[in-house]
Protein backbone atom coordinates (compact mmCIF):
# COMPACT_ATOMS: atom_id res chain seq x y z
CA UNK A 1 0.00 0.00 0.00
CA UNK A 2 1.01 3.82 -0.77
CA UNK A 3 -0.08 7.17 0.56
CA UNK A 4 0.33 9.92 -1.76
CA UNK A 5 0.35 13.51 -0.28
CA UNK A 6 -2.65 15.45 -1.25
CA UNK A 7 -2.70 18.19 1.00
CA UNK A 8 -0.91 20.10 3.83
CA UNK A 9 -2.61 22.04 6.06
CA UNK A 10 -1.70 24.18 9.56
CA UNK A 11 -2.25 25.36 12.96
CA UNK A 12 -0.60 28.42 14.89
CA UNK A 13 1.07 25.22 17.33
CA UNK A 14 1.36 21.47 17.66
CA UNK A 15 -1.66 19.50 16.02
CA UNK A 16 -2.90 17.04 17.90
CA UNK A 17 -5.65 15.17 16.42
CA UNK A 18 -8.12 14.62 13.27
CA UNK A 19 -11.20 13.68 12.59
CA UNK A 20 -12.98 13.14 8.86
CA UNK A 21 -16.98 13.96 8.82
CA UNK A 22 -19.22 11.27 8.06
CA UNK A 23 -19.80 12.21 4.40
CA UNK A 24 -15.86 12.69 4.23
CA UNK A 25 -16.51 15.92 2.75
CA UNK A 26 -14.55 17.55 5.80
CA UNK A 27 -11.79 17.26 8.09
CA UNK A 28 -11.41 18.40 11.89
CA UNK A 29 -8.22 18.97 13.28
CA UNK A 30 -7.34 19.96 16.92
CA UNK A 31 -4.49 21.96 18.10
CA UNK A 32 -2.50 23.40 21.00
CA UNK A 33 -3.56 26.77 20.10
CA UNK A 34 -6.76 25.94 21.82
CA UNK A 35 -8.33 26.03 18.50
CA UNK A 36 -10.63 23.23 16.15
CA UNK A 37 -10.49 24.61 12.22
CA UNK A 38 -12.79 23.14 9.87
CA UNK A 39 -11.60 22.22 6.04
CA UNK A 40 -13.56 21.23 3.08
CA UNK A 41 -12.32 18.23 0.94
CA UNK A 42 -10.79 17.78 -1.36
CA UNK A 43 -9.97 21.52 -1.68
CA UNK A 44 -8.33 21.75 1.75
CA UNK A 45 -9.78 24.86 2.27
CA UNK A 46 -10.50 26.45 5.33
CA UNK A 47 -14.15 26.91 6.44
CA UNK A 48 -14.46 27.60 10.09
CA UNK A 49 -12.82 27.95 13.14
CA UNK A 50 -13.99 26.90 16.71
CA UNK A 51 -12.97 29.06 19.76
CA UNK A 52 -14.03 28.26 23.30
CA UNK A 53 -11.75 26.15 25.20
CA UNK A 54 -9.14 28.09 27.49
CA UNK A 55 -6.18 25.34 26.42
CA UNK A 56 -4.77 23.08 23.94
CA UNK A 57 -7.12 21.15 22.09
CA UNK A 58 -6.66 17.06 22.39
CA UNK A 59 -9.43 15.21 20.50
CA UNK A 60 -12.01 16.11 18.00
CA UNK A 61 -14.91 14.12 15.86
CA UNK A 62 -18.27 14.47 14.31
CA UNK A 63 -21.52 12.62 15.65
CA UNK A 64 -23.52 10.89 13.14
CA UNK A 65 -25.72 14.46 12.46
CA UNK A 66 -22.78 15.76 11.85
CA UNK A 67 -22.20 17.80 15.31
CA UNK A 68 -18.76 18.26 16.83
CA UNK A 69 -17.28 17.39 19.99
CA UNK A 70 -13.98 18.26 21.25
CA UNK A 71 -11.95 17.85 24.51
CA UNK A 72 -9.26 19.96 25.75
CA UNK A 73 -7.10 20.17 28.21
CA UNK A 74 -8.77 22.73 30.08
CA UNK A 75 -10.38 19.60 31.54
CA UNK A 76 -13.80 20.24 29.48
CA UNK A 77 -15.59 18.57 26.34
CA UNK A 78 -17.82 20.56 23.99
CA UNK A 79 -20.62 19.41 21.77
CA UNK A 80 -20.74 22.22 18.80
CA UNK A 81 -23.20 22.86 15.93
CA UNK A 82 -22.46 20.77 12.63
CA UNK A 83 -21.16 24.31 11.40
CA UNK A 84 -18.90 24.97 14.27
CA UNK A 85 -20.44 28.18 15.25
CA UNK A 86 -21.50 27.67 18.60
CA UNK A 87 -20.98 25.39 21.39
CA UNK A 88 -24.38 23.80 22.68
CA UNK A 89 -22.71 21.62 25.30
CA UNK A 90 -20.02 21.57 27.58
CA UNK A 91 -19.18 18.88 29.88
CA UNK A 92 -16.09 19.26 33.00
CA UNK A 93 -15.75 16.92 36.02
CA UNK A 94 -11.76 15.80 35.70
CA UNK A 95 -9.19 17.08 38.25
CA UNK A 96 -5.43 17.93 38.67
CA UNK A 97 -4.12 19.79 35.28
CA UNK A 98 -5.39 18.32 32.28
CA UNK A 99 -7.60 16.40 30.64
CA UNK A 100 -5.74 14.24 28.02
CA UNK A 101 -7.09 11.90 25.73
CA UNK A 102 -10.69 11.16 24.31
CA UNK A 103 -13.36 8.96 22.46
CA UNK A 104 -16.26 8.79 21.05
CA UNK A 105 -18.88 5.62 20.55
CA UNK A 106 -20.87 7.11 17.38
CA UNK A 107 -23.37 4.22 17.65
CA UNK A 108 -24.21 4.98 21.45
CA UNK A 109 -23.18 8.27 21.44
CA UNK A 110 -21.30 7.59 24.42
CA UNK A 111 -18.42 9.78 25.00
CA UNK A 112 -15.01 8.82 27.25
CA UNK A 113 -12.33 10.85 28.45
CA UNK A 114 -9.16 10.29 30.61
CA UNK A 115 -6.66 12.61 32.06
CA UNK A 116 -3.93 13.51 34.54
CA UNK A 117 -6.28 12.25 37.69
CA UNK A 118 -5.91 9.07 36.81
CA UNK A 119 -9.55 8.79 35.76
CA UNK A 120 -11.75 7.65 32.95
CA UNK A 121 -15.02 9.42 32.60
CA UNK A 122 -18.16 8.28 30.35
CA UNK A 123 -20.48 11.02 29.00
CA UNK A 124 -23.61 10.86 27.45
CA UNK A 125 -23.45 13.35 24.71
CA UNK A 126 -27.39 13.15 23.93
CA UNK A 127 -28.18 14.68 27.56
CA UNK A 128 -24.57 16.19 28.54
CA UNK A 129 -24.38 14.09 31.46
CA UNK A 130 -21.20 12.62 33.29
CA UNK A 131 -22.70 8.79 33.91
CA UNK A 132 -19.65 7.37 35.87
CA UNK A 133 -16.05 7.80 36.56
CA UNK A 134 -13.76 4.53 36.12
CA UNK A 135 -10.97 4.33 38.36
CA UNK A 136 -7.75 2.15 38.72
CA UNK A 137 -5.37 3.77 36.34
CA UNK A 138 -2.21 4.36 38.94
CA UNK A 139 -0.95 7.19 36.37
CA UNK A 140 -2.07 9.61 33.73
CA UNK A 141 -4.62 8.21 31.44
CA UNK A 142 -3.43 8.62 28.05
CA UNK A 143 -5.60 6.96 25.53
CA UNK A 144 -9.41 5.83 25.09
CA UNK A 145 -11.08 3.90 22.90
CA UNK A 146 -14.68 2.12 22.40
CA UNK A 147 -14.91 -0.83 20.43
CA UNK A 148 -17.90 -0.21 17.39
CA UNK A 149 -20.42 -1.72 19.63
CA UNK A 150 -19.94 0.14 22.02
CA UNK A 151 -19.99 -2.60 24.97
CA UNK A 152 -15.89 -2.24 25.67
CA UNK A 153 -13.99 0.46 26.55
CA UNK A 154 -10.53 0.06 26.58
CA UNK A 155 -7.72 2.56 28.14
CA UNK A 156 -3.93 2.79 28.44
CA UNK A 157 -1.58 5.18 30.27
CA UNK A 158 1.81 6.49 32.01
CA UNK A 159 0.89 2.94 34.34
CA UNK A 160 2.06 0.84 31.66
CA UNK A 161 -1.74 -1.09 31.58
CA UNK A 162 -4.38 -1.77 28.76
CA UNK A 163 -7.68 -1.86 31.06
CA UNK A 164 -10.95 -3.38 29.43
CA UNK A 165 -13.90 -1.86 31.22
CA UNK A 166 -17.56 -3.21 30.75
CA UNK A 167 -19.66 0.12 29.59
CA UNK A 168 -22.97 -0.76 30.44
CA UNK A 169 -21.88 -2.34 33.90
CA UNK A 170 -18.93 0.23 34.45
CA UNK A 171 -16.73 -2.59 35.92
CA UNK A 172 -13.41 -3.58 35.02
CA UNK A 173 -12.72 -6.69 32.71
CA UNK A 174 -9.17 -6.59 32.86
CA UNK A 175 -6.04 -4.72 33.10
CA UNK A 176 -3.72 -6.08 30.17
CA UNK A 177 0.52 -6.15 31.34
CA UNK A 178 3.47 -6.14 28.26
CA UNK A 179 4.08 -2.68 27.50
CA UNK A 180 7.51 -1.44 29.14
CA UNK A 181 6.89 1.99 28.32
CA UNK A 182 3.93 4.39 29.00
CA UNK A 183 0.84 3.14 26.70
CA UNK A 184 -0.16 5.67 24.15
CA UNK A 185 -2.69 4.48 21.69
CA UNK A 186 -5.50 2.27 21.79
CA UNK A 187 -7.60 1.30 18.78
CA UNK A 188 -10.35 -1.84 18.44
CA UNK A 189 -10.44 -3.40 14.75
CA UNK A 190 -13.55 -2.69 12.52
CA UNK A 191 -15.18 -6.62 13.69
CA UNK A 192 -14.75 -6.08 17.05
CA UNK A 193 -12.19 -9.29 17.14
CA UNK A 194 -8.91 -7.63 18.31
CA UNK A 195 -7.53 -4.77 20.33
CA UNK A 196 -4.14 -3.16 19.51
CA UNK A 197 -2.42 -0.78 22.12
CA UNK A 198 0.43 1.22 20.91
CA UNK A 199 3.86 2.23 23.38
CA UNK A 200 6.55 4.60 23.80
CA UNK A 201 8.21 1.33 23.87
CA UNK A 202 7.95 0.84 20.33
CA UNK A 203 5.23 -2.21 20.04
CA UNK A 204 2.06 -2.57 19.06
CA UNK A 205 0.35 -5.17 20.82
CA UNK A 206 -2.50 -7.04 19.77
CA UNK A 207 -5.12 -8.52 22.63
CA UNK A 208 -8.89 -10.30 22.44
CA UNK A 209 -11.22 -8.38 23.65
CA UNK A 210 -11.15 -10.97 27.03
CA UNK A 211 -6.99 -9.79 27.59
CA UNK A 212 -5.15 -12.75 25.41
CA UNK A 213 -2.24 -11.30 24.18
CA UNK A 214 -2.47 -12.56 20.31
CA UNK A 215 1.00 -10.55 18.62
CA UNK A 216 3.59 -8.13 19.27
CA UNK A 217 4.47 -5.48 16.19
CA UNK A 218 8.16 -4.36 16.83
CA UNK A 219 9.19 -0.86 15.63
CA UNK A 220 12.81 -0.49 17.41
CA UNK A 221 13.62 2.70 18.46
CA UNK A 222 10.12 4.50 17.55
CA UNK A 223 8.56 5.57 19.95
CA UNK A 224 4.51 5.19 19.42
CA UNK A 225 2.10 8.04 20.11
CA UNK A 226 -0.85 7.05 17.69
CA UNK A 227 -2.72 3.90 16.21
CA UNK A 228 -5.65 3.44 13.80
CA UNK A 229 -7.14 0.53 11.95
CA UNK A 230 -8.59 1.16 8.06
CA UNK A 231 -12.14 0.84 8.04
CA UNK A 232 -12.02 -2.53 5.90
CA UNK A 233 -9.62 -3.63 8.84
CA UNK A 234 -6.55 -5.03 6.71
CA UNK A 235 -4.31 -2.10 7.53
CA UNK A 236 -3.09 -0.79 10.70
CA UNK A 237 -1.24 2.58 11.22
CA UNK A 238 0.69 4.23 14.02
CA UNK A 239 2.57 7.84 14.12
CA UNK A 240 5.14 7.79 16.17
CA UNK A 241 7.91 10.49 17.70
CA UNK A 242 10.62 10.24 14.75
CA UNK A 243 7.93 11.83 12.78
CA UNK A 244 6.95 8.26 11.06
CA UNK A 245 3.61 7.01 9.98
CA UNK A 246 4.05 3.38 9.65
CA UNK A 247 1.63 1.45 8.32
CA UNK A 248 1.25 -2.64 8.76
CA UNK A 249 -0.47 -5.32 6.79
CA UNK A 250 -2.60 -6.90 9.22
CA UNK A 251 -3.50 -10.23 8.14
CA UNK A 252 0.13 -11.06 7.56
CA UNK A 253 1.29 -8.85 10.70
CA UNK A 254 3.75 -7.34 8.26
CA UNK A 255 5.42 -3.84 7.83
CA UNK A 256 4.46 -2.18 4.71
CA UNK A 257 4.84 1.10 4.92
CA UNK A 258 7.10 3.24 6.79
CA UNK A 259 6.72 7.35 5.54
CA UNK A 260 9.05 10.49 6.65
CA UNK A 261 5.85 12.23 7.03
CA UNK A 262 6.37 14.73 9.90
CA UNK A 263 9.44 16.83 11.11
CA UNK A 264 8.69 15.98 14.34
CA UNK A 265 6.31 13.63 16.52
CA UNK A 266 2.74 12.60 14.79
CA UNK A 267 0.38 12.88 17.16
CA UNK A 268 -2.58 11.64 15.61
CA UNK A 269 -3.68 9.53 12.16
CA UNK A 270 -7.05 8.95 11.01
CA UNK A 271 -8.28 6.94 8.29
CA UNK A 272 -12.08 8.38 6.53
CA UNK A 273 -14.98 6.32 6.87
CA UNK A 274 -14.30 4.36 3.09
CA UNK A 275 -10.81 3.82 3.41
CA UNK A 276 -9.73 6.65 0.87
CA UNK A 277 -8.15 9.29 2.81
CA UNK A 278 -5.86 9.67 5.52
CA UNK A 279 -4.91 11.64 7.81
CA UNK A 280 -1.34 12.56 9.96
CA UNK A 281 -1.26 15.22 12.66
CA UNK A 282 1.99 16.47 14.38
CA UNK A 283 3.95 18.58 16.34
CA UNK A 284 5.31 20.57 13.49
CA UNK A 285 1.96 22.20 13.27
CA UNK A 286 0.94 20.65 10.13
CA UNK A 287 -2.07 17.91 8.77
CA UNK A 288 -1.18 15.73 6.09
CA UNK A 289 -4.13 14.37 4.00
CA UNK A 290 -3.29 11.44 1.89
CA UNK A 291 -5.00 9.39 -0.65
CA UNK A 292 -4.88 5.38 0.42
CA UNK A 293 -3.58 3.38 -2.92
CA UNK A 294 -3.82 -0.13 -2.34
CA UNK A 295 -1.10 -2.07 -4.03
Amino acid sequence: MRLEKLLSLTHGNSVYWSAFSPQGDQLATASLDNTVRLWSLPDGKHVYTLKGHGDGVAFVDYLPDGRIVTASLDRTLKIWMADGSKATTTFSGHQEVYLSCAALCKGTGMGASGGFDRTVRLWETNTGESVAVLSGHEATVQCVAFNRSGTVLASGGDDLSVRLWNVETRAPIKSLAGHTLAVEGVAFAPDDSLLASAGADGSVRLWTLDGAAVATLETPGARLKSVVFAPNGRWLATGAADGAVRVWDFTARSLVLTLSAHSNTVYGVAFSSDGQLFASSGFDRTIHVWKVLDV
